[in-house]
Formats: C-alpha cells, sequence, structure tokens
C-alpha cells in the first residue's frame, strides 16, 4: 500500500509546474471550440435565416389559399345561372381578403357552368436569405367549388311538384293543382292547417327537410288561403327587387320558391309521400281558381346541404371540392 508520500510524488510527477512550483493549465481544447464556433456561426445564421423566411412563405400561401377558397364559395353561389357574376364576385371577394388584382391569375367558370376555379400566386420577398443568394420565393395557391344537388333544404315551400316529369329551364309549373282524390299539392310542413300552410308559402317552413323523407299532405283546396299568401309572396319579392324576372333577379328574391319534388303516387286523403328532391321555381301569379304559375328555374337555393346520390332537379348548393 503507498504511503501519504509516495501518492503526493506521484500527483507531483502526473501534473506539469511551472519554475515557482504552480500547475501548469494547457488552453488547447478551449481555442479548438471557438476555431469550430466560428466556422459554424455562418451555417447557424443561413439556417436560422432560412426558417424566418421560409415561415413567412408559409403565411402568404395560408393566407391565399383561404382567401382562393372563400372567394370562389362566394361566387359558386351564382352558379349555374349567372357565370358572369359569378367570377365577379369572386373576384370582389379575393379583393377582400388581402388578393390584389395583379396577384389573380385566373378565374374561369367551367363549360358546364357547375363549376368555378381561381387560381393566385404571390412572390414573398425574403429578409435574411439573401445572404445566401435566395432573394423572393413564389406561392401559388388555387381553389374550386362546385354546385351540386340539394339533399336538404330549409325554408321550404309547402307546394309539392311530381317528380317524374322532367323540365327545362323556363318551362311553366303550374302549382295547386290535383294530384289525387282531395289533394291539391299542398303539403302540411310543420303542422297542418290552413294557417301554418299560408304561413309556410309566405316565409317557406322552418326545419329542414331531406331528400329520402315523407311528409304529409294537406287535403283540400284552400283556395282563399293560397290566394292570399301568393300575392303576398309577390308583393313582397315587386317590393325587395322592381325589375327582377325569372332569367334576372337577385338570389334571395321572395319571388324565388324551393318546392320539395314528390311521388303523388296513390295519394288520396290525408297521405304521406316520399320527397326525391328539390327545384327553384319563380313565382309568376295565381288566378281566380288559385292555380299558381310559376317558372322552372335552376340556381342554389339558401340554406340548403348538399348529400350525396341526390338525382338533380334544379335546386344546387356550393361545396369547395380542391
Amino acid at each position: 500500500m503507498n504511503t501519504v508520500n509516495e501518492r503526493e510524488s506521484i500527483l507531483s510527477t502526473a501534473t506539469p509546474r511551472s519554475a515557482t512550483g504552480h500547475p501548469v493549465h494547457h488552453h488547447r481544447a478551449g481555442g479548438q471550440s471557438l476555431v469550430m464556433l466560428a466556422l459554424a456561426l455562418p451555417v447557424l445564421t443561413g439556417i436560422v435565416s432560412l426558417s424566418v423566411d421560409v415561415a413567412n412563405f408559409y403565411f402568404n400561401w395560408f393566407a391565399l389559399q383561404r382567401a382562393a377558397d372563400t372567394a370562389v364559395l362566394s361566387g359558386a353561389v351564382y352558379l349555374p345561372a349567372y357565370p358572369q357574376q359569378a367570377i365577379s364576385t369572386a373576384n370582389s371577394y379575393a379583393a377582400l381578403n388581402g388578393i390584389k388584382n395583379g396577384e389573380i391569375v385566373s378565374t374561369a367558370v367551367s363549360n358546364s357552368n357547375m363549376q368555378l376555379s381561381m387560381t393566385v400566386t404571390r412572390s414573398v420577398v425574403f429578409t435574411f436569405s439573401r445572404v445566401l443568394g435566395v432573394n423572393n420565393g413564389v406561392a401559388t395557391a388555387s381553389a374550386t367549388a362546385q354546385v351540386i344537388s340539394v339533399g336538404k333544404a330549409d325554408g321550404v315551400n309547402p307546394l309539392g311538384v311530381d317528380y317524374t316529369t322532367p323540365r327545362t329551364y323556363g318551362q311553366v309549373v303550374n302549382l295547386h293543382v290535383g294530384v289525387g282524390p282531395g289533394n291539391w299539392g299542398a303539403l302540411a310542413l310543420n303542422g297542418s292547417g290552413s294557417g301554418i300552410y299560408q304561413n309556410n308559402i309566405i316565409n317557406g317552413a322552418s326545419g329542414p327537410i331531406t331528400v329520402g323523407q315523407t311528409v304529409n299532405t294537406e287535403p283540400g283546396n284552400m283556395k282563399g288561403p293560397t290566394q292570399s299568401a301568393v300575392n303576398t309572396r309577390i308583393s313582397n319579392g315587386q317590393t325587395f327587387d322592381p325589375g327582377g324576372t325569372f332569367a334576372n333577379h337577385q338570389l334571395n328574391d321572395p319571388r324565388v320558391l324551393t318546392v320539395p319534388m314528390v311521388d303523388w303516387a296513390g295519394v288520396q286523403g290525408n297521405s304521406t309521400v316520399p320527397v326525391k328532391g328539390f327545384a327553384e321555381l319563380w313565382l309568376v301569379s295565381v288566378d281566380a281558381n288559385a292555380t299558381i304559375t310559376t317558372y322552372f328555374i335552376e340556381q342554389t337555393a339558401p340554406n340548403t346541404q348538399a348529400l350525396p346520390g341526390v338525382e338533380t332537379y334544379g335546386a344546387y348548393t356550393p361545396l369547395l371540392t380542391m
């Protein structure tokens, strides 16, 4: 076993000392660290700079994408009836969401008038990455919205239309006509009775109606309530949009009716009928027999939703597709 003197001798031999007897410390490791840090500093600076500019680039891209999505959804409301208004509306909404005119590459409606697409681009100026020779980046975003058949609708008018008869734009469709014993095409939505029926013509029935759902019929002629309610709605429309016609009107004109397409087969007295889809009609007049004259139109309907596999009957709702 070593003595204390032997251990001190060993330590004295292992530790270099100066002439005064103090230990000598070498700074080689510290100097190497400083050299390595000096060499790595430009790289670290470049990484941090690149991260800041990349974050700014994606911030701008996200803003472009969000604006394009909003724009095409807003414009598609006017499809398929008003394609030029769909384009101008999309461009207006893009501007409202920070897109400059020069950043809009294209805004176009498909040949079928059922889709609206927009592409926008922006040059994003870099600040820190210039030391690496990268001055800017180009952010590009595209969005497409289309109109598809309505599967669920709120504010539906309580007058059903035969779903088996094909109809074309501008064709006359008569409502409140005989569809079976004791039935004139009226539907009992949210309850029965002439008061509810009349209110539903004027304001639309509250609560959603869905394709595949069955609804009750409203038996009886109810000529007076029908005439009164229809004339009120026409008057409201003339006040709201004095120059409106079936071919050129504001989308929310009260003369626009969202009606359920139903199967009248076998209906008599109090019955239930299945809803097959929805149509959009333009209200024209009601005569002394309470026969209502409308035009078949094709446009989007407010307060509606899309459902898969629904047949097209002229009522549409916009949907973002990409």
